[in-house]
């Protein structure tokens, strides 16, 4: 567990995603500080953040079966 993985999505937002990701990675030693003090743990693992793109990718199969829809 030296190594955490956060998969996180960005709803409605006015900054880009890959600014919000250079956020989150500027203000990871913080982040990871305060995940400490939370966590009963020996070691404190790193954190990775990765965007997930689950919800976009569903709804761009979502249009795409309201349009076959739509030409039935």
């Amino acid at each position: 567990m030296k190594i955490a993985k956060i998969y996180i999505s960005f709803l409605e937002n006015k900054k880009t995603v890959n600014k919000l990701m250079m956020i989150l990675k500027d203000k990871t030693k913080l982040i990871r500080y305060y995940v400490g003090m939370e966590l009963n743990l020996k070691y404190i693992p790193e954190l990775r953040f990765y965007n997930d793109d689950t919800m976009q990718y569903a709804e761009k199969i979502n249009k795409l079966i309201n349009k076959i829809h739509h030409h039935d």
